[in-house]
């Protein structure tokens, strides 16, 4: 599980209603903090993202999920049914976070 290794924390990009979605977000919470976004437009910054606290299972806007300095791992992973061009957005957003 990609969770187990050295990842700092966990991006799980897929709908709120895929329970395989879900189940890899709960999975990764277990050993990360992970993040369930339904798409890419919940990385709304470096500061903010919307997302589905694994937990409480409802959509909430969290600050300061990404470090303000020094590196960073971070662990992306997406549901079965999630289109690799959302994938590839998330990608090209975290990557302008870092620029």
């Amino acid at each position: 599980l990609l969770a187990d290794e050295q990842v700092d924390l966990m991006l799980v990009i897929g709908g709120y209603n895929s329970s395989n979605t879900c189940n890899l977000a709960r999975i990764c919470a277990n050993a990360v903090p992970t993040f369930h976004v339904a798409d890419p437009d919940g990385l709304l910054s470096r500061d903010e993202i919307r997302h589905r606290d694994v937990h409480e299972k409802r959509e909430t806007v969290s600050r300061g999920w990404l470090p303000a300095y020094g590196p960073i791992t971070i662990g992306l992973t997406s549901g079965a049914s999630t289109p690799d061009n959302l994938v590839e957005v998330a990608v090209r957003r975290l990557q302008a976070f870092t620029e």
